[in-house]
């Protein structure tokens, strides 16, 4: 589902920019073990206005990043974005597409970024199955994203254009991720309204 007029203003407030570089980049990433793995091809799933980009190239140091969202107009935003950066477009591709059915070959990256947007997908399932085809064997999924309690309540409902059906809780999120195949690494959870999560490809 697409981000209404009034969440794609919040999304790209220098605010949200600024929580996202001090806060939550640091809490990711120390939930990585330690020495980090060698990032080559990273794929980050709603790209949005294109913040999620910098802190996959300075925290977890991807040669190349995929950035994808259903909406064209976030796609363009980011891409123009970049575009208009000293070091341009080099080692980024974006593209328009769907998380429950990625348009990518299997085991095509080493890590896959959810920052906040599965919470947006009706069939969060079906696009946790596909993250775990699209990585390769022992990859990351590094999670973070809202759950039923954040988005499934009056104020929200006002506000934003969220799914009502079928949302989770962090323990159904950590349900699946183990039955798509995933070892959760670490796991928070704040008051089941958010959560972070690292989980790592099986490999088979």
């Amino acid at each position: 589902m697409k981000l209404n007029p009034f969440e794609k203003k919040l999304v790209q407030h220098p605010i949200r920019f600024w929580l996202q570089n001090h806060l939550e980049a640091p809490l990711l990433t120390s939930m990585m073990p330690k020495p980090m793995a060698r990032c080559e091809r990273a794929l980050e799933i709603g790209c949005g206005f294109g913040n999620g980009i910098q802190l996959i190239r300075e925290h977890f140091g991807a040669g190349h990043i995929t950035a994808v969202d259903i909406d064209p107009e976030m796609v363009a935003a980011a891409q123009s974005r970049w575009q208009a950066r000293p070091q341009g477009l080099k080692g980024l591709s974006f593209s328009v597409a769907d998380a429950s059915s990625l348009p990518f070959a299997d085991g095509e990256f080493d890590m896959v970024f959810d920052f906040a947007v599965f919470h947006h997908i009706p069939d969060w399932q079906a696009a946790i199955k596909d993250v775990a085809r699209v990585l390769k064997p022992n990859g990351y999924f590094v999670i973070e994203d809202l759950y039923r309690a954040a988005i499934c309540n009056p104020l929200s409902r006002r506000l934003f254009e969220h799914p009502q059906q079928n949302r989770f809780n962090h323990r159904e999120w950590l349900l699946v991720l183990r039955q798509s195949g995933f070892e959760i690494i670490c796991d928070r959870n704040a008051l089941d309204l958010a959560g972070m999560v690292l989980a790592q490809k099986v490999q088979r």
